[in-house]
This record gives structure tokens, sequence and C-alpha cells, in this order.
């Protein structure tokens, strides 16, 4: 799934990621022993709500880079960097084919 995040006024995105290839994958609450990046915090009303964005969703890429086999900071870092006002985030949802 594509889904288009407006950075709110003050920059923010409205959503909190959880999971990395450095985390401790059985403690991963969407899916067990998957070390992808998971969507953890959704703030009601906010950019990633109102684009469709889901609690559990796995983020496959941000703005075209890969965020399959990265750490937490790291995707941290590639979700904050980006500076375009537009994020364009590839995800995949628990049911669909990963």
């Amino acid at each position: 799934v594509d889904i288009e995040v407006h950075r709110s006024s003050t920059g923010g995105l409205g959503f909190s990621i959880a999971g990395g290839i450095d985390q401790d994958s059985s403690k991963n609450p969407f899916l067990r022993n998957d070390k992808g990046v998971f969507v953890s915090k959704i703030v009601q009303q906010g950019p990633a709500e109102l684009a469709g964005l889901k609690i559990g969703d796995k983020l496959l890429s941000v703005n075209g880079y890969d965020l399959l086999l990265v750490t937490h900071d790291h995707a941290v870092k590639l979700l904050r960097k980006q500076k375009d006002q537009i994020l364009r985030l590839k995800v995949t949802r628990q049911g669909m084919a990963w």
C-alpha cells in the first residue's frame, strides 16, 4: 500500500515506530520474530491517521529509502531527515503478502 503523509505545520508526522534489526523480534507485538519496522502509535487526527496509516503497518520504504533491514535508530533518522512536506511510505498490513 502506498501512503502519502503530509507533515503538520509544526513538521510532525503523527506516528511512532517500533522494531528494527537491532531489536528483540521475539517481543514484536505485531508479527513475532519479524525484525521489520512497524507503526506503534498514531496521533488522533494527526497527519499519519489522516493519510490512512494504521498501528501495526510494516514500513517497507520512505521516499524510496528501504526500511527492511535497518536498525531502529536508522529508521528514525531516515523518517526525520526527509525534508519533503510529503512522505511517501510503502507499507504492508497483516493479511497482505509481504
